[in-house]
Parts: C-alpha cells; sequence; structure tokens
C-alpha cells in the first residue's frame, strides 16, 4: 500500500473548481465539501459563488492559497459550454483580478445511469478536459468525473473497499452514506484525506489502471470511463469511485512518500 503525508504549507496559489450541485442558500455539498476541505482542514482561503447568486462568500483568508469554488448556471455538464464558463471567469477577473489561464482548474462532476447520453460525455468531455494547466491544444481543465463524486468521497474516507459497492443512480447511493450518519460536516483529520487517496487507488487498482502518472492522466480517466462504461452494460450498475483525490494529488497538497523520507516536518500530517 502507497504511503501519503498532506503537506499544509504547500502553497497553491489561484485554484478553480466548478462544481456540478449547488443551491442559492446552501451552496449544496460540493461546495461545502471543498470549503471543508480547503479552509476547515487545510487552511486555506476559499472564495464560493452559488448558483444564482451575484455575490462570493469568502472563507479565511489567505492570498497565497485561494481556492474558488464556483456553480455554473446549470447544473448539468453539458451545459458546461465555453460561453458559459468565459462569463464565470469573468466575475472572476472583475471580482479578485484572476485569469483563469494562470490557474489549475478542475472539473467535479457525477456519473449515472440518466446523466447524459450514451457516449456524449467520452466525445465531449472527458477527452476535452484532461489537464488541469491546459493542453496542446489550449483545452483547459480536468474533469474529475466522479460515480458519484461527494457521496463516493465520503464513504471513501471512512470504509474500506468502496469500489467494490455499485449503484444504478447516484440518488441511490444517498440513503446508504445517510445509515453511517458521516456527512462533509465530519470530514475533520487529515486521515480522512489521506484514507480517500488509498481508496481511490484501491478503484484504480480494480479498474487494471493503478499505475498512473499525475502529469498525464488522460489514460487513467479515459481508462476509469470506459470501465464504467462496461460495468455498466453487464450489470447496469456503476463502480463507486471518487476521483476528488486526484486534485490533492495533482496540487501536491497529498504527497507520497518512502518510509526512510519520514522526518520530524510539523507542517507535515502523515498516515
Amino acid at each position: 500500500m502507497n504511503n501519503y503525508k498532506i503537506d499544509k504549507s504547500k502553497n497553491i496559489g489561484n485554484v478553480i473548481f466548478v462544481v456540478e450541485g449547488g443551491r442559492p442558500d446552501t451552496g449544496g455539498t460540493e461546495l461545502r465539501l471543498l470549503k471543508k476541505i480547503f479552509a476547515d482542514i487545510l487552511g486555506y482561503e476559499v472564495q464560493e459563488l452559488r448558483r444564482g447568486s451575484d455575490e462570493f462568500i469568502g472563507y479565511g483568508s489567505n492570498a497565497q492559497c485561494r481556492v474558488f469554488a464556483l456553480n455554473l448556471p446549470k447544473n448539468q455538464l453539458t451545459e458546461m459550454t465555453e460561453e458559459a464558463l468565459d462569463e464565470l471567469y469573468r466575475r472572476l477577473n472583475v471580482e479578485f483580478n484572476i485569469k483563469p489561464e494562470d490557474c489549475p482548474i478542475f472539473y467535479l462532476y457525477d456519473r449515472d445511469y440518466l446523466s447524459y447520453k450514451r457516449n456524449e460525455l467520452r466525445r465531449k468531455y472527458v477527452m476535452k478536459y484532461t489537464d488541469p494547466y491546459g493542453d496542446e491544444e489550449g483545452n483547459q481543465g480536468q474533469l474529475l468525473l466522479s460515480y458519484p463524486a461527494v457521496e463516493s468521497y465520503l464513504l471513501s474516507c471512512i470504509q474500506d473497499n468502496v469500489f467494490l459497492q455499485s449503484y444504478f443512480l447516484g440518488k441511490d447511493l444517498k440513503p446508504e452514506v445517510a445509515k453511517t450518519g458521516f456527512s462533509e460536516k465530519d470530514i475533520e483529520t487529515d486521515e480522512h484525506l489521506i484514507h480517500a487517496v488509498t481508496e481511490m487507488n484501491r478503484g484504480l487498482e480494480a479498474f487494471n489502471l493503478g499505475e498512473y502518472d499525475l502529469d498525464n492522466l488522460a489514460p487513467t480517466l479515459l481508462g476509469v470511463y470506459d470501465y464504467q462504461q462496461e460495468k455498466q452494460k453487464t450489470d447496469a450498475t456503476f463502480s463507486l469511485l471518487s476521483l476528488i483525490s486526484m486534485a490533492l494529488l495533482e496540487l501536491g497538497i497529498i504527497t507520497e512518500y518512502e518510509d526512510s523520507d519520514i522526518d520530524d516536518n510539523a507542517n507535515d500530517s502523515v498516515l
């Protein structure tokens, strides 16, 4: 099993997350999850823009590490058009003088049977958005398509071998998560974040995708999509897998280490 540590002193600069869920009154589970991880646990600044809101909601203050958690006007991934993204990024530029080309960008979306037309995701989105820093064709952003994103991440924080569970629809998983009594509000420790990374890796290994390159994740992201498509054809369900942890690895907040690398650095949490 891989060893991981969290570096809370990591300077990530400005990072953009565009997420699927979101409600004007509460922000939705995705925005609350990002706030919990980045503001409450890691101590970064989080600026949240809820769907239908004209104002950003800020948590914490850290000019060196700011996470922008944003909703598009509409929920579906198919609404992630160039025009909609440009308007979202224009608001960032006006409010914070942030240019998207200077930031890594992650898109957090769900996949279940009723999400989108067959093969539409792979053709239009999974193949296009593979690099948070931008590819040679000018496509910027990494689509971390999860099954489903928040619920599978929550279980990955506290349960082992989550990938063995499978569901037809994301909503079918919500009652199972409720039974655990664990929600995004209960993610409080570094160990939760590291356990989720370990669970993600277990799932990828089960999909024969355990060897991945953070500098070239396109084959892995496409491999996950293809695996899940085949599983759905076989038994009409998708295996639970959250790729949210991949963003923490990409940003260098969570890093792998050898036993010989352990030191007494007070900024690092090791599990």
